[in-house]
């Protein structure tokens, strides 16, 4: 709601309105409370609080609320655009809601994004690459004040713009192009449509030249006719490139089609040749522009053929849907397992190998892979060779005098007359020299073996009974723990540490570690994950950047971790859990067993004057509601007196604690009552971050944020108890 500034055209404004309908706006940075319209003769009118004022909103300006005038535009554009489902989101950047505007729609595969607040390349780049790694198809535009649409100009070759001006009391949103030589020509969203590309502005922004249609096609049209689709309709599936492809800008798949209430037809369809080609085993619908056109397929053809031209389309994240129920998507090929990266899975195998073995050399006799393979739950076609080779060199550590090779048992399937190709990767990783001779390797093959048979004779096997940590490289359990270990004490020490550096001290090479051991022996360290276990992974840093490796992505997907409006990416994820685990070993001495952020027991003065946590919550609930009800803050000299309990006295430790104990019953995500205490200077208090850690919630923040956090739970508290006021 924009107030106007003019004396005159404020009378307009308040007709049918009244003093009590205005809120200062929660999406505007505000406190949510009540606002009053003042009307001046010799100065701007403007909105004022009622006092007591504790707001701390930064923003007051005309283009404040900018980011909600630019968002509410889009989603009427998008409404007319064919697009009902449309979700709005003003992400909070560091600096309030509305740093950036998001639009969604598509199915959620389709994204157009107003950058509002000023944001860093490698933000930007990070962001990018996450939406494509996401498969969201995102259009980027940017506001006044944004930096980084240079950027935009240099990557695209143009870059939208957007800006608001005051207009007939409101605020009236506007779109441009902004070109390599800086100039910007601006218009209306009426005067754009939406493609596949995203927002196209008419004439300065054009779509795709038009297409030859019988060049497209490959035929001769028998009409001059082309029938507009109406988006969101139609859909496609079992798509497979046709062999005719002397299409002009167009490639030509043929695909299964039904309009929504129709019945489905084998016919035609040309996309650009940009475009991601249509998979065979998905659902995808056509959302944006495109028409029928009828065609002869050739000159002896008696029935016309069809042809659909479309810029895009969306896949649809199932494989079915109701309104096209005779479409059926090809089944997808079974994808390989996963769980041989498992640490655990892959322990298992080791261990039922070793056993194997044993047994197959206890009877003097050798095995192939795949039988071998076929005594576990695993398939062999989910083992790659990479991972047979690690699996068996792992069978076989640590090397220790007299005790046999077992992996030079393991034959391929119908040749046993010589060591197969892999074991000479097998002994590269045990030790031996690499790129041994043929002739030297079949000796060792066969002493190798003839040392099982013995070993197994004089009943020192199974092999998985000798320690391993007499000699080589430590298990994968071993390391593991090893690598926590070190972690743990960087994470104490507030540092990061290199990977090489890493396994230096766990006396590991790097070489011995690919790229895939990296992230599975990570996943290892952070699993489970959860809200009490520090991420310890992201304390391993990038070489020559302040960052975490490339693989931290990988290892946050591998864990579980899922992206949230706060934290959108894997990079705004990093600092975030960085924090966390300074957090959690912050004042934990080496070795100690971890504890709840605040004392599970009130062990100060309440508990002397016999004043357990609990009945402390239990009075101090009822003044805290009382105060939410009043609309009003509270300190806890104020609050102790009402609950009559003592005040100055009591530790900011026990305060915090009880304070949990009030919040804790309305659950992680429920109103926070302890929000409405301050300090003297109306700031949250010294302890209310330790508050939020007793809660489960993000706690790791800066002052300026915990101010901004503690606002927003006070306007959820006020508004909660507001609505049960009964007056």
């Amino acid at each position: 709601m924009f107030l106007p500034f003019d004396h005159d055209d404020f009378d307009g404004f308040m007709q049918g309105r009244s003093r009590d309908d205005f809120y200062c706006g929660i999406l505007l940075g505000g406190c949510g409370k009540k606002l009053t319209a003042k009307r001046y003769l010799h100065k701007k009118c403007h909105f004022a609080h009622r006092p007591p004022v504790h707001c701390r909103r930064t923003q007051t300006g005309e283009d404040s609320a900018d980011h909600l005038y630019i968002g509410q535009a889009l989603q009427r554009w998008l409404h007319r655009q064919g697009h009902q489902k449309v979700n709005v989101s003003y992400p909070d950047l560091g600096s309030g809601p509305g740093g950036a505007v998001e639009l969604r729609f598509g199915s959620g595969t389709r994204l157009i994004r107003v950058q509002m607040d000023r944001m860093s390349l490698n933000q930007w780049e990070t962001i990018r690459a996450q939406f494509a790694e996401r498969n969201v198809r995102a259009q980027w535009a940017y506001g006044p004040n944004s930096g980084i649409a240079h950027n935009e100009v240099k990557a695209e070759g143009r870059a939208l713009r957007f800006t608001c001006r005051t207009e007939g009391g409101t605020r009236k949103v506007y779109v441009g192009t902004q070109h390599p030589d800086h100039t910007v020509e601006v218009t209306t969203l009426d005067e754009c449509h939406l493609t596949d590309d995203g927002i196209s502005i008419t004439p300065h922004v054009t779509g795709e030249p038009p297409t030859n249609i019988t060049a497209d096609a490959g035929a001769d049209m028998t009409a001059q006719l082309a029938f507009p689709i109406v988006p969101g309709r139609l859909a496609f599936t079992a798509a497979i490139p046709a062999e005719e492809q002397n299409s002009t800008g167009r490639r030509l798949y043929h695909a299964d089609v039904q309009p929504s209430g129709s019945a489905m037809t084998r016919m035609r369809i040309a996309l650009p040749l940009h475009a991601v080609p249509p998979s065979p085993h998905r659902l995808n619908v056509i959302e944006s522009t495109a028409h029928l056109i009828p065609l002869t397929a050739s000159d002896d053809a008696a029935e016309p053929s069809w042809l659909i031209e479309a810029v895009g389309f969306t896949p649809l994240p199932v494989r079915s849907d109701p309104r096209w129920p005779d479409l059926r998507p090809t089944q997808e090929p079974p994808a390989p397992s996963a769980s041989v990266t498992d640490i655990h899975v892959r322990a298992a195998l080791i261990e039922r190998f070793r056993k194997e073995l044993g047994a197959v050399a206890l009877s003097h006799g050798l095995i192939d892979w795949e039988t071998l393979v076929g005594t576990t739950d695993v398939a062999p076609s989910d083992i790659t060779p990479a991972d047979r080779v690690r699996l068996l060199i792992e069978v076989d550590r640590p090397r220790a005098g007299g005790k046999p090779v077992l992996s030079s048992l393991v034959v391929l399937t119908g040749d046993e007359s010589g060591p197969p190709p892999f074991f000479t990767e097998v002994l590269a990783g045990l030790g031996w020299k690499a790129g041994l001779p043929a002739a030297k390797v079949a000796d060792i093959w066969a002493r190798e073996q003839r040392t099982a048979y013995t070993t197994a004779q004089s009943g020192t096997l199974p092999v998985a009974a000798v320690s391993s940590t007499t000699a080589g490289r430590p298990s994968d359990e071993e390391l593991v723990a090893c690598l926590k270990k070190q972690l743990e004490g960087v994470a104490r020490q507030r540092g990061m540490i290199r990977w090489v550096t890493l396994l230096r001290k766990t006396g590991v090479p790097a070489s011995a570690i690919s790229a895939d051991d990296r992230v599975r022996l990570l996943t290892a360290v952070d699993r489970p994950y959860g809200p009490g276990r520090p991420v310890l992974s992201c304390l391993v840093k990038q070489r020559g950047t302040p960052g975490p490796t490339r693989e931290f992505d990988r290892v946050l997907t591998a864990i579980g971790w899922r992206p949230t409006a706060s934290v959108p990416t894997a990079g705004a994820a990093w600092p975030v859990e960085r924090n966390r685990a300074y957090a959690h070993f912050r004042h934990r001495p080496k070795g100690a067993t971890p504890k709840p952020a605040v004392a599970s027991s009130s062990d100060g003065l309440l508990l002397k004057l016999g004043i357990t946590r609990a009945s402390a919550a239990k009075a101090l609930r009822p003044a805290l509601i009382a105060a939410a009800r009043r609309q009003v803050c509270v300190s806890w000299e104020t609050l102790a007196r009402e609950a009559h309990l003592p005040s100055g006295r009591v530790s900011e430790k026990e305060r915090a604690a009880v304070l949990v104990a009030v919040d804790r019953p309305s659950a992680p995500d429920g109103v926070m009552l302890s929000s409405l205490l301050i300090s003297a200077n109306h700031t949250p208090v010294r302890y209310f971050a330790d508050i939020l850690r007793g809660l489960g919630r993000p706690h790791d923040l800066r002052p300026i944020e915990l101010g901004r956090l503690r606002k927003l739970e006070q306007a959820r508290a006020f508004a909660a108890y507001q609505e049960q006021d009964p007056g």
